[in-house]
């Protein structure tokens, strides 16, 4: 897997995972209607199940709203908008014209949505690369570039060493694979699949 590769899952945004689904990558359709009943059956409740504790909003309105043929990402919108309004998910959704009209009427700041969006961002990246929130913004207010703390964190993780050691130990003369073997830690093992969409920045 390349490293390239591997960065991309890191750095590619907010996956969504779903009911073992990646969330724009929907289940190949069975031959019989039953078996494409089920399995489109379970996807949904998949999706449901996972914005309702995303989110915190009733997961039967998602799978409801999913039922009658609502885009996905309306409801993502619907979703983070009653989650920041505290207005019922259906009856946000119900408003939807233009989601940024939606959001003044609910009384939500532009400035809100983008802090949540950042915030879901820094959370993915802390997660996927092995460092907390709180390290993560500490190393970019530092200057690190992103592509190196993904890097560090998931040689750090592998060794147990702390993040700014590793990242110390990148210099203009080496590479990661060199620092990775330093610390005893096979890069082919630190670099999962990437999924085959990432949806975001």
């Amino acid at each position: 897997m390349s490293m390239k590769k591997f960065l991309a899952g890191v750095l590619g945004g907010a996956i969504i995972l779903a009911g073992g689904q990646t969330f724009a990558n929907p289940p190949e359709v069975p031959d019989d209607d039953k078996a494409w009943q089920e399995e489109e059956a379970a996807h949904i409740g998949g999706w449901a199940k996972y914005f309702s504790e995303k989110y915190g909003v009733d997961s039967a309105q998602i799978e409801q709203a999913l039922n009658d043929g609502v885009h996905i990402s309306d409801i993502r919108q619907a979703a983070m908008l009653s989650k920041l309004s505290g207005k019922n998910f259906s009856e946000v959704l119900a408003m939807k014209v233009d989601w940024f009209q939606v959001a003044e009427k609910l009384g939500v700041t532009r400035e809100q949505v983008m802090e949540f969006f950042k915030q879901e961002r820094e959370e993915h990246f802390a997660k996927n690369s092995g460092v907390d929130v709180k390290t993560l913004r500490g190393l970019l207010n530092d200057g690190y570039e992103p592509h190196d703390i993904a890097i560090a964190g998931r040689i750090a993780q592998a060794s147990g060493k702390d993040v700014k050691n590793v990242l110390s130990k990148r210099k203009i003369n080496n590479t990661w694979e060199d620092v990775a073997k330093s610390f005893g830690v096979d890069m082919k093992k630190i670099m999962p699949h990437p999924p085959e969409r990432v949806h975001g920045k």
